[in-house]
């Protein structure tokens, strides 16, 4: 009984390391904690069963990175979102989504497209 217990405390110290170490990655694999590392901008998604962690852009953001390292930025600064020469980017106050107005001295001209034309 007494050779048990000190076998026990003699691998302690080793389990203590090895769990501080392994404490940063099992942290990482999670949305949980820090958006899982997605960032502000992104919405994060993790599969049960491989525990993969997959970034992907909220509404009005655009990814500028790739598929494995997501960089969200706001549409507006990316082609005017999309809205055209003639139009104002700005977003959604509910929903985030772009939404194109017509500048000063130019019309709607109801097109299929949706542009802003003079």
């Amino acid at each position: 009984m007494v050779l048990h217990g000190r076998l026990v405390y003699a691998w302690l110290p080793l389990l203590v390391i090895l769990l501080q170490a392994f404490q940063g990655s099992f942290a990482k694999c999670s949305c949980s904690n820090n958006n899982g590392g997605c960032g502000k901008n992104a919405l994060c998604s993790e599969n049960r069963k491989t525990s993969a962690i997959k970034c992907t852009c909220k509404t009005g953001y655009t990814n500028t990175g790739s598929a494995v390292h997501v960089v969200c930025k706001d549409s507006c600064t990316i082609k005017n979102g999309g809205c055209g020469p003639h139009a104002a980017c700005s977003h959604h106050a509910k929903t985030n989504a772009v939404r194109c107005t017509k500048k000063a001295g130019h019309t709607n001209t109801g097109s299929a497209s949706g542009d802003i034309r003079t």
